[in-house]
């Protein structure tokens, strides 16, 4: 099944943001600061995790000029419940083009976390070699867990869009219905070519796990975690959700 993976570049590397572009923490572009959310648990403003444009081939918003938005709580991780999804302690939202500014959103709060950024400045497309015929078993307990191992080792770990979900705990915890699987955020950045810049968050991968040369710490999922984004295109417009497991 094919997917797709971000090649993504540190700022020092890159021009000061000037427009859109899809990206991993820092500031979200086109977000209205009326429009960041706070965590229902603790009630402060929670963290920017990434943000991703509608693209025909690699992620179906439903329509042209839409950009979804993935936020999370982490003024004191662990207390509150960013893990589940729907909990109010992170959000997953689909913007309309027409409610889209064109600037940086500035945080509402100085003691906001602001994640390390990574801009993505191309997605590379890959291909797993999972059949349809196995797709459905990703989403049905059941059904995963009588699945070949070689099938279910075929779903890579990294951060990407499309593809199915290499679960670390299990499919229970998708939402059902109509919800459709978009894409994967892994708890830390990898780069598919090493930075310019020495960048005290990213360090060398010797090993080259899935293909990167650098990995650069992430978001907090945990013990290693993965989170997961769905999508529900029902009706005029588009929801999203968010959870991860660790």
């Amino acid at each position: 099944m094919k997917y797709f993976v971000p090649d993504i570049r540190v700022n020092e590397d890159l021009d000061q943001q000037e427009s859109y572009q899809d990206k991993f923490g820092g500031l979200p572009w086109g977000l209205e600061e009326s429009g960041w959310p706070s965590c229902s648990g603790c009630k402060k403003p929670q963290s920017f995790l990434a943000q991703f444009k509608h693209d025909s081939r690699r992620l179906n918003l439903g329509r042209e000029g839409r950009i979804v938005y993935i936020f999370q709580c982490n003024h004191d991780p662990g207390m509150c419940s960013t893990w589940e999804g729907g909990s109010g302690a992170n959000a997953c939202f689909v913007l309309e083009p027409e409610k889209l500014v064109d600037r940086l959103c500035i945080a509402p709060e100085e003691d906001v976390l602001i994640e390390n950024e990574a801009r993505v400045v191309d997605w590379l497309e890959r291909d797993d070699g999972i059949s349809d015929s196995n797709i459905q078993a990703f989403f049905d307990e059941e059904l995963y867990y009588e699945l070949p191992d070689d099938i279910v080792e075929s779903a890579t770990s990294g951060t990407k869009l499309g593809g199915v979900p290499e679960w670390i705990q299990s499919p229970s915890e998708a939402p059902a219905g109509e919800w459709e699987f978009i894409g994967q955020l892994d708890s830390t950045h990898s780069f598919i070519y090493p930075p310019r810049h020495n960048v005290g968050w990213v360090s060398e991968d010797g090993e080259h796990w899935e293909g990167r040369t650098h990995y650069g710490e992430g978001p907090n999922y945990g013990d290693g975690g993965i989170a997961y984004l769905f999508i529900k295109r029902t009706g005029v417009f588009a929801e999203g959700w968010f959870f991860w497991q660790c």
